[in-house]
């Protein structure tokens, strides 16, 4: 990122693909010009809080609540007092028990105890005294266990090991007692018989649970294996260490959590709370659907002019007050505003998949800002890619952008399923563009060889069809069948030869939508509404980071297109411009590289001004003429299209996407239906997270070569295909008779 007026971009280039994309720095196949590059600034995402915080009965989590395992006061409530009344005791004397009761112990070390269990103690619900319980059995790591649970009564006793040491003197019958070693010391285990106890009631189901009887002496040995130590239990008490680093590798938690608690615990366990306490944190993801209606009023009424779609599946009963969620769709108003201010038509459409328990498919349109960089429009969540789903979301973009059916508009995409029959439907007379690097990869499937694939490149950098069609010889002459599949493809989807300058672009790749669903990444694994906040944030965040850059900005034009047009200057000093008197020039270095400029029309016979909207070398130097010859001509910078100027940037950036209120002040929606998450069936296996590999992508292993396609050679009989554990003894032409 730049901070000075240098020209330099201030955009950071971002790697392609969303998902592991690995490294692609070895791999030459894909060399692609500097003006299809797209960037993007570094937006700092790791500050993100989830505003939905939710149970699993739909209720506010505190996470304060039951998390630590300190036996202090502040744990325990002792409120009311003066609700409960003692038997055969006066007022003041029941108040003076109480307190005498509950103050603290020192020991001969002087250290101060304050004990766990006090006569008189209040707990609100049965919850809390399970809690409290568990928290104390792990903090003194004694086995506890709940003899008596019943609506109105609980009693925990201690069934851990009494040892008594040995006093060597056998009394000669039989004895039910077993011995053991402890710390080198031969003793007498007695299980079960630990005197500490606890007994907590109530007069009835309305009245809190008051401790009436305390035997807090324990006489048995601690234990490593504390029952009471479950992976909720963990859960709780790691939330707010998951939430300050998510990335924290479960056997690091592990070993912290033994050392700290000084319990066993399964490493599967603590893997165990780490999901559900990352469940706390991100909230449920079947409850969350149920906000979906309250968190959209909220971004309604905080952004204004920002579009929202809720789809869902149809339902055949009437009476049934459920809805099945199927789709959604958000075009914030503040990036609709600057899409408009752009001066561009041009999209790139994209999907990427959802990586939480249910499937579903993020679908995202992205433009060009006027830096070169990416201005993501509008994200949907659907079901999955197909035709059903691209025309919704094409036909809701349209609404929004005010694009009709005969609107003059150019898309990119990939080549996706379901999305050409789309966008034929709804945009018949748009220009359609397809990814060349997705080509690349299709073509390479069959054909392989750098010398195909540089080919095809330059097929689809040619500006003229002259040289759109040399290239495509060319490549007819290193590979027949590649150039009669490649033909088949029609030449104004991928070449720009057959471009039309209505996108102010020659972009060849749909590198701007994998810039966008790269920066998801972090989001795409979470529930509903939080992966759409998270959005939404990055969003707003990435607005205000521009925004700063562009303040610092000086010029006519951006840094990134300052930098494109000074190589073209650069090259423009190379021609030679002749004059006929009408308005055209004939621009020549030698004599194969000679191109006819026209200034009145704004064109150029190598088409590239037509194209990206940029002079090219040979107009930039026909309008150096004109200026040196004393005609009336603006600044050669002011010849780029508006388009490209620091002011339409601004414009673009000038509008912010507004911040939103916690969920306990959404506004309540007043549909009657309430929402459930998709259906879907688990399938059999882990979950796939990682996409899939080219056919000759690197490997991402550093410094290793991969053994993929490699033939085994056995050891025994020296066939290859098998290896020498699986050999039947089958001799072959490659074995090796000793002689």
């Amino acid at each position: 990122m730049v901070s000075d007026d240098s020209g330099e971009a201030f955009y950071s280039e971002s790697g392609h693909g969303s998902e592991d994309s690995g490294d692609d720095s070895d791999d030459s196949e894909y060399n692609v010009d500097e003006s299809n590059i797209q960037f993007d600034v570094d937006v700092d995402m790791s500050e993100f809080h989830n505003a939905v915080d939710v149970d699993e009965h739909g209720i506010l989590n505190n996470h304060s609540k039951d998390e630590g395992i300190d036996m202090v006061d502040d744990e325990l409530e002792v409120i009311a007092t003066d609700d409960y009344q003692f038997a055969g005791f006066h007022e003041d004397d029941r108040k003076r028990l109480l307190k005498e009761l509950s103050k603290s112990s020192t020991c001969s070390h002087g250290e101060v105890h304050v004990k766990p269990f006090q006569i008189g103690q209040v707990f609100k619900t049965k919850i809390d005294v399970k809690n409290y319980m568990n928290s104390h059995a792990v903090a003194t790591r004694r086995s506890l266990y709940l003899a008596k649970n019943d609506k109105i009564r609980i009693r925990v006793k201690c069934k851990g090991v009494v040892s008594k040491p040995s006093t060597g003197v056998d009394g000669g019958g039989p004895s039910t007692r077993s011995r053991a070693k402890c710390k080198g010391k031969d003793v007498i285990a007695n299980k079960g018989t630990c005197p500490w106890a606890v007994q907590i009631s109530r007069a009835d189901e309305i009245q809190d649970w008051l401790v009436k009887t305390v035997q807090d002496e324990h006489k048995c040995l601690q234990t490593r294996a504390v029952k009471a130590c479950t992976s909720r239990y963990v859960a709780n008490l790691i939330v707010q260490q998951i939430q300050s680093n998510p990335k924290i590798p479960v056997k690091a938690l592990h070993e912290e959590l033994c050392k700290k608690l000084e319990v066993g615990m399964s490493l599967q366990k603590v893997a165990r709370a780490k999901s559900m306490a990352e469940r706390i944190i991100s909230g449920d993801y079947q409850v969350q659907y149920g906000f979906l209606r309250d968190y959209v009023l909220e971004l309604l009424n905080t952004n204004p002019g920002t579009a929202v779609r809720i789809d869902v599946y149809p339902e055949t009963s009437l009476s049934v007050t459920t809805r099945t969620f199927r789709r959604i769709y958000v075009c914030l108003g503040a990036l609709k505003l600057g899409f408009k201010s752009g001066l561009r038509d041009f999209l790139g459409l994209d999907g990427t998949f959802m990586k939480g328990p249910y499937p579903g498919q993020v679908l995202t349109a992205v433009g060009l800002d006027s830096n070169n960089g990416i201005y993501p429009v509008a994200y949907a969540v659907v079901e999955t890619e197909s035709t059903s789903s691209w025309t919704w979301f094409l036909e809701l973009l349209g609404e929004d952008l005010d694009l009709g059916p005969n609107s003059n508009f150019t898309f990119i995409s990939d080549r996706q399923k379901g999305i050409i029959p789309a966008m034929e439907k709804v945009f018949p007379s748009a220009e359609y563009r397809f990814c060349l690097r997705h080509i690349q990869d299709n073509m390479k499937k069959q054909w392989k060889g750098k010398d195909l694939s540089d080919q095809l490149w330059e097929c689809g950098r040619a500006t003229t069809v002259n040289h759109f069609n040399r290239a495509m010889d060319e490549l007819k002459k290193i590979n027949a069948e590649a150039h009669a599949w490649v033909s088949k493809i029609p030449a104004n989807t991928w070449a720009k030869s057959h471009f039309s300058g209505r996108a102010h672009t020659d972009c060849l790749l749909n590198n701007l939508c994998e810039v966008f669903n790269s920066k998801l990444d972090e989001g795409r694994d979470k529930p509903i509404i939080t992966c759409l906040d998270y959005i939404r944030e990055y969003l707003m965040k990435r607005l205000c980071v521009v925004q700063k850059e562009i303040d610092k900005c000086e010029g006519l034009l951006t840094p990134t297109t300052t930098t494109l047009f000074e190589k073209i200057k650069a090259d423009a000093s190379k021609y030679v411009a002749k004059y006929n008197g009408a308005g055209k020039y004939q621009v020549a270095s030698t004599w194969q590289d000679q191109y006819v400029v026209n200034l009145n029309d704004q064109s150029c016979s190598c088409r590239f001004w037509e194209i990206t909207g940029f002079p090219c070398r040979h107009a930039v130097c026909a309008i150096w003429d004109k200026i040196e010859n004393g005609e009336n001509a603006p600044h050669v910078d002011e010849w780029v299209h508006p388009c490209y100027r620091l002011s339409t940037c601004k414009a673009m950036y000038y509008n912010k996407i507004d911040t939103l209120n916690g969920r306990t002040m959404w506004p309540k929606s007043d549909c009657p239906f309430t929402l459930l998450p998709p259906k879907h069936k688990t399938q059999v296996g882990r979950p796939k997270k990682k996409r899939r590999r080219g056919v000759d992508e690197p490997n991402s292993q550093a410094g290793r070569l991969s053994r993929k396609y490699l033939a085994v050679t056995c050891s025994k009989c020296y066939n290859k295909g098998h290896n020498s554990r699986t050999c039947k003894g089958h001799g072959g032409s490659g074995e090796v008779v000793g002689g």
